[in-house]
């Protein structure tokens, strides 16, 4: 994942500026310009890049994994992830906002539309991931055959050796 991160940004970087007017007034529109800075920084942006993508990256699976241990509390772990993730987005939003304009009326703005985004998007995964849960409880994947012993397998991994025993 990190390695299409640092492509796109090789590719931004040696996409040529595009000219935008006619011969009294040219106005070079510089992608990488516009949405990074300035192209000599390169090594740079891709650092951070990496770095912003590996430290928020990790934030929720790290929060879930150490947050309730004692007490395995579902919705607590939910609660704390959600917060952690939300907090990422901010803060990733504003740092974007402030590089690219430092009027507070579209920092407003940014910070807005990726909230909003995380929200629309967790939400659907949410649903999508109960969805599979209920499909994977009715057709019986969850469930131990009465044969294995209490630290079994999953139905799934009796599946596929069922189908190889024919072999």
């Amino acid at each position: 994942m990190w390695t299409n991160i640092i492509q796109q940004l090789w590719e931004l970087k040696h996409e040529p500026a595009a000219s935008d007017g006619d011969d009294e007034q040219v106005v070079v529109l510089d992608r990488y310009q516009e949405v990074l800075g300035q192209r000599g920084n390169f090594t740079h942006h891709a650092f951070v890049a990496v770095l912003s993508f590996l430290v928020f990256g990790l934030v929720p699976p790290v929060v879930y994994g150490f947050s309730f241990r004692q007490s395995d509390d579902k919705d607590r772990k939910l609660a704390a992830v959600a917060a952690a993730s939300l907090l990422c987005i901010v803060l990733l939003s504003f740092a974007k906002a402030y590089t690219q304009s430092q009027n507070p009326s579209n920092c407003i703005k940014t910070v807005t539309y990726y909230v909003v985004v995380g929200f629309g998007v967790s939400g659907a995964s949410y649903l999508v991931g109960g969805l599979i849960h209920k499909l994977m409880e009715k057709l019986n994947w969850f469930e131990y055959p009465s044969s294995t012993p209490a630290h079994g397998t999953l139905p799934l991994a009796e599946i596929g050796k069922r189908a190889w025993e024919s072999y």
